[in-house]
């Protein structure tokens, strides 16, 4: 609690002229704790106010209808409470709520009801859009991580109350715009239904961000989503300068390195054991002439579509596709292992997948990667996962099953263009066997760009801060409003917010 008494304070101190009483403007900012956010979120929602003589809103997305919840949210605004202090100690005005009239009520439900009976399949959910704006992959990565559901059932009540509730939001939110001069959209994230407003804000051309203590991203009709720099790796890593290419290269191998020794690798954000071990168990892979091939599953519940879509509309959808292959297949041998920080659920719906597809064998999540690659696998499957990347530096081929995957701008592992030719890859593995030539410049090249060259905007640097508080999870935590205030002064108040500006009146994609 000291943590944060003395945050706010420090708030108050830097922020106390940023009340703009008589302009209507309005900076919409994504009401949460993550606390490292919170920090991000009270420069930028400062910059944008000042920009355009707005005042500051804090807006609650709420995923579900709970009566409780929304009581409890408003005792926490009316005294004054909890998160709501930090919120109001860097200038929020008002909270906002989803609170419709009954009559609003009415029209809303009407409106939904119409957009549900058009809905047959799962493609329908996940391509859906709304007055013409895309929130279809909102709403279906949201219900899944909500019940915690590999896929959706279009008739399963929960998920026709959840899809109704979410269009319902959606309606109270386009009217929210509609009807109020709103400048500013911040969210935590460009995915899930929180991100509802931010979609509204992007069709309007709002100013709207996705902003985080790693980085903002500035998102757009032609960008719905952060953190896919990665489409430009090539054409940025040409850009650089010979001496920036050669120290973040040697960096790149050294710590791609670090990461197969088995400790855990600061580069695997959220992740507290290592996939590459260096302890060994009794054999796993069958020795025989057949072709081996690795599953390497994704969490079914969390964000499928993070980038955009994918060839299969779940991973759920992408193991049925392989099972099924698996059956027909005969000179296959199929493999399926789960990452070693599975969340609660997923191995019960694995064991229920694998006793209709017997022929997938399961490989326990302690073993090592080393293990496995020592033991003779020829292919690896992933839809955008990190294997991607790790599994190609050992000259296994990997394939992903989505063109936005953040490997697509290289060639060390291959991505098909579309569902119809991965199906046909995915029969004709022989042919692709004999081709292992896999560029490790390329893949190294990769790295940097990905984990090497990201430079922290908000802490000196953010890695380090997250060791020294134990782990990169508690980054989220009040924690970090310790280490925060060990680094800000006035003069680095000053530079955070200069730099913002500079962002602000760019076209820029990303801040870092």
């Amino acid at each position: 609690m000291i943590n944060i008494y003395k945050f706010i304070k420090n708030n108050k101190f830097f922020f106390k002229n940023n009340l703009n009483t008589n302009s209507n403007n309005i900076v919409l900012v994504e009401y949460n704790n993550i606390h490292s956010s919170l920090i991000s979120y009270s420069y930028l929602s400062n910059v944008i106010a000042d920009e355009y003589n707005a005042n500051i809103f804090s807006y609650k997305y709420q995923v579900k209808k709970n009566i409780i919840k929304k009581i409890l949210w408003q005792i926490l605004v009316f005294f004054n409470l909890g998160t709501v202090a930090i919120y109001k100690s860097f200038g929020v005005r008002h909270f906002v709520h989803s609170n419709i009239s009954f009559k609003k009520n009415i029209i809303y439900k009407k409106l939904s009801y119409k957009i549900l009976e058009k809905i047959k399949n799962k493609e329908d959910i996940l391509n859906l859009k709304i007055l013409n704006i895309y929130v279809g992959d909102l709403i279906y990565d949201s219900y899944l991580m909500f019940y915690k559901k590999p896929t959706i059932n279009i008739n399963d009540n929960n998920f026709i109350n959840f899809f109704l509730y979410s269009l319902i939001n959606f309606f109270f939110w386009y009217d929210f715009f509609k009807n109020k001069k709103v400048v500013g959209v911040i969210t935590s994230h460009s995915v899930y239904t929180l991100a509802i407003p931010a979609r509204i804000a992007i069709s309007k051309n709002i100013n709207t961000f996705q902003c985080t203590a790693e980085a903002i991203y500035r998102l757009s009709k032609k960008r719905l989503y952060g953190w896919v720099e990665f489409k430009n790796y090539k054409r940025d890593f040409s850009k650089l300068s010979r001496n920036i290419k050669i120290k973040s290269l040697f960096l790149a191998k050294k710590r791609l390195e670090e990461r197969f020794s088995g400790v855990v690798s600061a580069d695997v954000r959220g992740s507290s054991k290592s996939a590459y071990i260096k302890n060994e168990y009794k054999p796993i892979i069958k020795k025989n002439k057949k072709i081996k091939i690795l599953i390497a599953t994704h969490c079914f519940f969390d964000n499928p579509h993070p980038y955009g879509l994918n060839f299969f509309t779940d991973f759920y959808d992408w193991l049925l596709f392989l099972g099924n292959l698996s059956e027909k297949k005969k000179n296959y041998d199929f493999y399926i292992k789960l990452h070693p920080d599975y969340l609660k659920g997923t191995k019960k719906i694995i064991d229920d997948f694998l006793l209709k597809y017997n022929k997938i064998k399961l490989i326990d999540s302690k073993y090592s990667h080393h293990q496995i690659i020592k033991e003779g696998i020829d292919f690896a499957l992933t839809t955008w996962g990190s294997i991607g990347h790790e599994y190609p530096y050992f000259d296994i081929l990997v394939i992903n099953a989505s063109i936005n995957n953040p490997h697509i701008n290289y060639n060390f592992n291959l991505t098909p263009k579309n569902l119809s030719s991965y199906k046909k890859i995915l029969s004709n593995l022989e042919v692709h066997k004999r081709k292992k030539n896999v560029d490790k410049k390329e893949l190294i090249e990769f790295y940097a760009m990905h984990y090497v060259l990201k430079k922290d905007w908000l802490f000196t640097d953010l890695k380090k801060t997250a060791s020294l508080l134990g782990c990169y999870n508690k980054l989220f935590t009040s924690n970090i409003y310790k280490e925060w205030l060990k680094e800000i002064n006035i003069i680095r108040h000053n530079e955070i917010i200069d730099e913002l500006k500079i962002f602000l009146k760019s076209n820029k994609y990303c801040n870092v």
